[in-house]
């Protein structure tokens, strides 16, 4: 499939790489919020926009046994609800196949990895990356299934933890604790069974009650009471969990959370991270750079909504799920966790402080 003509507001240079941003240069962005939805790489919903390192234009076939000559290409999903593939740790290494990207077919058992979505399926999520920020070098932390990247995001590490079995008490620790140091305030909405298995919240009976259902964000955000930090753990309409409806999903995460932000007296301080937390089985083109025993896994998904990202910009800086993290810590003033998020780039180029915040456009 030729790539779509590209948009003459659409840049593809590479943001500058700030390894390190105290709280002054990001002061106009007040709030961060991330939302975590689950199971899609970035070839999956995005392989074919223009402008990024996709499939579009280039010739891919994947053989559909080990050893078997390549057969099976791309091809357009027929359905908006794909069926549950394999992720854990071990197929995730037999897709991956030592970096050739070649086991996913065989591996998954399934020519369903191959599918692709576009901008006819989700084309909200297409209309954001068009206004705002899309990545196309965001990796997942640990190339395995959700548990272990959802504890990089928020500390750094899993603790060695490859699948979603986590232990009844995790002791290392989280930001969470940091920024209750710090004086900065925060909440994680929806699912929280393995963010309660930290000891530090287990230990803090002010931090557990930090830890909410998800319809309680759109009762704190039209209150008024939206904290510093916010993570959102799957949209309260769909967290687009395979079998899950992707564009349900999508609507959730545009209608409940992008567009009520964006209506909100908070649209002009905030910084609005929604990404995937692991690659569910499909197939991404690229391989993950590993920079340790664990990871990085595969492309996922990250668009970055606020008034100050740059305007219809592809950044082709290398990220993962601690540099979320990173964005965090540095603009709040709290040190990194591990040795992960102090390496991580840390997206404030998808940003444009200097330039006047922009009136938000609902999606």
């Amino acid at each position: 499939m030729a790539p779509a003509p590209r948009s003459p507001r659409h840049r593809t240079r590479a943001a500058p790489a700030l390894a390190a941003v105290d709280a002054h240069p990001l002061q106009p962005i007040s709030k961060v919020v991330v939302v975590f939805q689950e199971n899609h790489t970035f070839d999956n919903y995005f392989g074919t926009y223009p402008g990024v390192d996709g499939t579009a234009g280039k010739s891919i076939l994947l053989p559909s046994a080990p050893g078997a000559p390549p057969s099976v290409a791309p091809a357009h999903s027929p359905t908006l609800t794909p069926a549950d593939l394999n992720h854990n740790w071990n197929s995730a290494h037999a897709d991956f196949d030592r970096g050739r990207m070649d086991g996913f077919v065989y591996s998954e058992g399934s020519a369903g990895t191959m599918a692709y979505f576009d901008g006819s399926d989700i084309p909200r999520y297409w209309a954001l990356a068009r206004r705002y920020v899309l990545c196309d070098r965001y990796f997942t932390s640990v190339m395995t299934e959700s548990a272990p990247n959802h504890l990089y995001l928020v500390a750094a590490t899993c603790g060695g933890l490859r699948n979603d079995n986590v232990p009844p008490t995790l002791p290392f620790p989280p930001v969470f604790e940091a920024l209750d140091r710090a004086g900065v305030s925060w909440n994680v909405y929806g699912f929280t069974k393995w963010y309660a298995r930290f000891s530090y919240i287990q230990g803090s009976a002010a931090a557990r009650a930090r830890l909410k259902t998800g319809s309680a964000f759109s009762s704190d955000l039209a209150a008024g009471a939206l904290p510093d930090v916010t993570w959102i753990i799957g949209a309260p309409g769909g967290d687009e969990h395979p079998p899950a409806n992707v564009r349900s999903g999508q609507d959730s995460v545009v209608d409940t959370i992008v567009n009520a932000i964006g209506a909100s007296p908070y649209w002009g301080s905030v910084a609005i991270f929604l990404t995937w937390d692991c690659y569910g089985g499909f197939y991404d083109h690229v391989p993950p750079p590993q920079v340790d025993p664990m990871g990085y896994g595969f492309r996922v998904p990250c668009l970055v909504v606020s008034p100050f990202a740059r305007a219809g910009f592809v950044d082709h800086t290398t990220y993962d799920h601690t540099s979320i993290l990173r964005f965090i810590e540095d603009r709040f003033g709290v040190s990194p966790l591990s040795a992960r998020d102090a390496a991580a780039n840390n997206m404030a180029g998808a940003f444009d402080v200097s330039a006047p915040p922009r009136p938000f456009v609902p999606a």
